[in-house]
Parts: structure tokens; C-alpha cells; sequence
């Protein structure tokens, strides 16, 4: 009996350890987790600036940071380069967390865009 277990054994082949990391390509990993991503954000419903994110800090940051306002000129939020510049600063104003998860949002398709 223990003959034909070592004989099944040998026909199963050698056992095969796992690859450590280390020895891993890089740009193989990062390739696919980058395919991986970019499926993920075509099927993401896109966020608007002018339609989802300008009316929130339009209700938070008006008037002063539109035009009319003092600190228009200084930083423009009726700009999306304005917003995409300041990033999560925003939230020492903007505390609801379903408007802060939009911006997330909103800032995150800006650094995926090429």
C-alpha cells in the first residue's frame, strides 16, 4: 500500500511552492491591476463639475468664491482646475459625507485622466 501512494505521488509531479514576491515582474502586476482599474472607471458613472460639484460649493463657499465675491480671484471655485488643485482641503468646509464622497469621486477621475 505504501508503495502505490508514493507511486501516485510521483505521477501527481512535483509540488510547486509559491513564487515569493520578490522574484515577481513588477511591470507584470502593475499592468494588469492597471487593466483591472481602467475597466473599473468605464463602468463608473462620471461626475459632472458644472452639474454635481459647482452646486455644492456654490450652497458652502457663495459668495466669496464667485465672481462678486473676495476671494474669487484668489481661488476660483467655478473652476474645476480650482478644485482638482485644492484637493481634500475643501473638507474644512464641505462636512456631509455623501458631498465629500462626490469630490472624492470627482478628484479621483482627474487623476486618472491622461
Amino acid at each position: 500500500m505504501a508503495g502505490s501512494a508514493a507511486v501516485l505521488l510521483l505521477a501527481c509531479g512535483p509540488s510547486r511552492a509559491p513564487v515569493p514576491s520578490s522574484t515577481v515582474d513588477a511591470s507584470m502586476t502593475s499592468s494588469r491591476e492597471q487593466e483591472i482599474v481602467t475597466a473599473a472607471d468605464r463602468t463608473r458613472p462620471r461626475v459632472d463639475f458644472a452639474a454635481q460639484i459647482r452646486p455644492i460649493l456654490e450652497s458652502r463657499c457663495q459668495p466669496c468664491h464667485f465672481p462678486g465675491g473676495k476671494m474669487h480671484e484668489e481661488l476660483p471655485f467655478d473652476r474645476a482646475a480650482t478644485i482638482q488643485d485644492l484637493g481634500e482641503t475643501l473638507f474644512t468646509r464641505i462636512k456631509d459625507p455623501a458631498e465629500q464622497a462626490l469630490i472624492r469621486e470627482f478628484l479621483r477621475q482627474a487623476e486618472a485622466e491622461p
